[in-house]
């Protein structure tokens, strides 16, 4: 059995070893295929790469030899420049040094490009010159200039450790070169860089960005006016939960938001925003591009202000052009305009006679400074009704109140007080007749705490309007009537006239003006007349009393007396406690506002003083001559007993 099943495997052997003769043949054929394949593919994967690394050799050579060509012909250009300046003047000498200097400081003035170019040309320059070099001192055949040492001229260039590796002192030395070079470069595109960034930073501290803002309030110029017309226009957004004001003014946007951040920080009265946003642009408000910048086609209100520091006719003539250049735009914005004579508010009116409203600023502040001379009190009422603290004034044109009367519309408010009508042609109507019908396009003027805080009603108060107007009219009212008035104006005001010229329509005959400044009298007739523009002030109820002196010296201030138009001393003399009204007018010589109100507080507290001193002399004058009085009767009596 052993021996049959040993010959059974020898006859198997044969030929389960050819069969694995043939498993190890189909192993080891696939391998040698495949060996076969790697080694042409990295054949083919080096020639790439020869024909990358070649392409790339020429594309470099062509980009420097390019750069060389633009070098070159910008340096021959240069010297035709200075040629043809020789050919023009003999004369003229210069040095190369001087012509260099010259020509570079023009290319910078004139292209924002030169500083770049000067930097690639300076890189490019010790590049080649620097692998030139490399090429002439390395001892390596291999090594030539096309291929390796512009490359490692660059690399020295870029990075300052790369020379480390040089061997040889010649290869050191151009490397050491190079890299000092490279260091500069570096050095002046740092320079450049950095000048590039300040100017885009000043850029945006300057505000030359448009502003991207709609139904906003656009203010044009700046002004001693500016934070307070901030501080009511975030009153009335206050409201409404904030809005943007934008100011437009030819000034630094620094200094403008260091006004605003002071008038917030101050520790007396700070400026509130109540959620208004204000964004400051410095430009020329008359340029039309300037104005596009800054949303005037979607804004909502434009305020003018009138530039200072000029004199009112140039200043005027600024805002008729400033109303010429918003003409120019597309607005439905409401626009009014500051001016400084009122002589010159009709040029606006001939410019735009329907869209703009003029506010003479001067004229108002005389006119209302004489009201509250007479009416001590007066200055704070109008102080609440203008500002938008408290209540302020709304026009709102009512649907339901078309075809009432004046006199029905004042009982239709229970949170409101109507004080007059705007109609349908612009024209305010303030306090118009009882019997005024309320036609369908007209605006009622309210006196109300906001826009949103009243309404009309059904009318049932109406009744108990009408019976409390007839006791109103059957009652006798008689209205006081005022006496002769003497009153002082301490300082000058260009616009004297105007003011002398009003107060005269409101005064009894016989009241007396007392003028006292330092104006000469000889010289005051002429300022009246505004150099030839008014006629010579003629007053039919005041008699114009003219005194020199200085409102802030005490001395001048305790005797007042009067002298004529030539300085003549007249036998009048008169003192402060004895008027009935004072003016302490600003002074308009005062380099700034700050210093006019420093004079005007020191006359203030002058005046008060004097006149604390005078009304105690007076009453101990009138207890000595009662007590003297006393005791001569006292005497006479024992005299009789």
């Amino acid at each position: 059995m052993e021996e049959e099943s040993m010959r059974i495997a020898d006859e198997r052997l044969p030929s389960l070893s050819s069969v694995a003769d043939g498993m190890i043949e189909m192993i080891e054929r696939p391998s040698e295929d495949i060996a076969k394949g790697c080694v042409v593919e990295a054949s083919k994967e080096v020639i790439t790469e020869h024909e990358h690394v070649a392409f790339v050799s020429y594309f470099a050579r062509a980009l420097l030899l390019s750069w060389v060509c633009l070098i070159v012909r910008f340096a021959v250009s240069e010297i035709r420049v200075a040629r043809q300046k020789c050919k023009r003047n003999n004369e003229l000498k210069f040095t190369w040094v001087e012509l260099f200097q010259y020509r570079l400081e023009h290319h910078f003035s004139t292209s924002k490009w030169a500083k770049p170019m000067l930097l690639l040309s300076a890189t490019s320059i010790l590049i080649l010159v620097g692998g030139a070099m490399l090429a002439i001192v390395t001892t390596n055949e291999d090594f030539t200039f096309d291929s390796d040492s512009a490359w490692i001229a660059w690399t020295y260039v870029a990075d300052p450790g790369t020379h480390a590796d040089a061997e040889g002192t010649a290869v050191r030395f151009v490397s050491f070169c190079i890299t000092i070079g490279g260091m500069l470069v570096f050095a002046l595109m740092i320079g450049i860089i950095s000048d590039e960034i300040s100017g885009r930073v000043d850029d945006l501290k300057e505000g030359k960005s448009r502003v991207i803002e709609s139904n906003h309030t656009l203010m044009l110029g700046w002004s001693d006016k500016s934070l307070a017309i901030i501080e009511q226009i975030a009153l009335a957004n206050e409201s409404e939960g904030g809005g943007y004001i934008v100011v437009l003014a030819d000034m630094s946007k620094v200094e403008m938001e260091q006004q605003l951040n002071h008038a917030m920080d101050s520790n007396e009265r700070p400026l509130k925003l109540l959620g208004t946003t204000v964004v400051f642009r410095s430009g020329n408000p008359i340029m039309e591009h300037e104005l596009s910048k800054v949303g005037v086609s979607t804004a909502r209100a434009i305020i003018a202000l009138s530039p200072m520091g000029v004199e009112p006719d140039e200043a005027d003539s600024t805002m008729v052009r400033q109303v010429l250049a918003l003409n120019s735009c597309e607005l439905s914005a409401h626009i009014v305009v500051e001016m400084q004579d009122i002589d010159n508010k009709a040029l606006i009116t001939m410019v735009s006679p329907d869209n703009v409203e003029v506010v003479v600023a001067h004229d108002i502040i005389g006119r209302l400074m004489i009201q509250c001379a007479r009416e001590p009190g007066l200055a704070h009422v109008i102080e609440s009704l203008l500002g938008f603290d408290g209540d302020e004034f709304y026009f709102e044109n009512w649907e339901k109140l078309t075809g009432c009367t004046f006199f029905e519309v004042t009982c239709r408010f229970d949170d409101a007080v109507p004080i007059g009508v705007k109609k349908a042609s612009g024209y305010i109507d303030i306090n118009p007749p009882n019997d005024y019908v309320i036609q369908e396009n007209d605006r009622i003027l309210c006196l109300a705490e906001d826009n949103d805080t009243y309404t009309a009603n059904d009318g049932s108060f109406l009744s108990k309007c009408i019976v409390l107007s007839q006791k109103l009219k059957a009652a006798k009212m008689t209205i006081p009537r005022r006496g002769k008035e003497k009153l002082l104006f301490c300082g000058w005001r260009r616009d004297m006239a105007d003011m002398i010229v009003q107060l005269d329509e409101y005064v009894a005959p016989g009241s007396e003006l007392w003028l006292f400044n330092q104006v000469p009298a000889s010289e005051r007739v002429e300022l009246l007349k505004d150099k030839d523009n008014k006629d010579e002030v003629r007053c039919s109820h005041l008699a114009i009393k003219n005194v020199v002196g200085n409102p802030i010296v005490r001395r001048h201030l305790k005797i007042l007396n009067a002298v004529d138009n030539n300085g003549e001393a007249l036998n009048e003399v008169s003192t402060v406690d004895q008027f009935d009204s004072i003016l302490i007018l600003s002074d308009e010589d005062a380099s700034t506002c700050e210093d006019s109100d420093s004079r005007s507080i020191a006359t203030l507290l002058i005046i008060q003083d004097v006149q604390r001193n005078l009304i105690d002399k007076k009453k101990k004058l009138m207890m000595d001559e009662k007590m003297n009085s006393s005791s001569s009767s006292e005497t006479i009596t024992v005299k009789v007993l």
